[in-house]
């Protein structure tokens, strides 16, 4: 008999990754850009983008039926969504920078995520292969 925890487990685990790889991509922005310490920095940029991104996620049903497409899906609508949240909220930038904090946002956090996911790839193939312990 298997029990439905392998795969609650499976999508808790699956939206923790992209969490992380979300707040991964914020502290990396706000390193990038030398500004440090502040826990209200922190939560103006990594609200919007995490709200977003689990709020299409549920339409989209990414940690239903997880997959390149739905993971495609959400990342192009969330991802932007966010940003341009985190814009108007924050009041920067505006005009041309938007498109450009648009484009490296979308690349970057295309990339947070690929490894993320990758990497719990990983680790859900190294916790098939261990026997377990008798």
């Amino acid at each position: 008999m298997i029990s439905n925890e392998a795969p609650r487990r499976s999508v808790t685990w699956l939206a923790a990754v992209d969490a992380l790889a979300l707040v991964a991509f914020v502290v990396a922005g706000i390193r990038s850009h030398h500004e440090v310490g502040a826990v209200d920095l922190f939560l103006r940029n990594a609200i919007p983008l995490l709200s977003a991104w689990f709020a299409v996620a549920a339409v989209t049903g990414a940690y239903r039926r997880p997959g390149f497409r739905t993971l495609l899906i959400t990342w192009a609508v969330a991802v932007p969504g966010g940003l341009v949240a985190r814009s108007l909220w924050v009041g920067s930038p505006t005009g041309t920078r938007l498109l450009v904090f648009l484009g490296v946002g979308l690349v970057f956090t295309a990339l947070f995520l690929s490894v993320g996911r990758s990497l719990a790839r990983l680790a859900g193939r190294r916790m098939l292969t261990v026997e377990p312990r008798t």
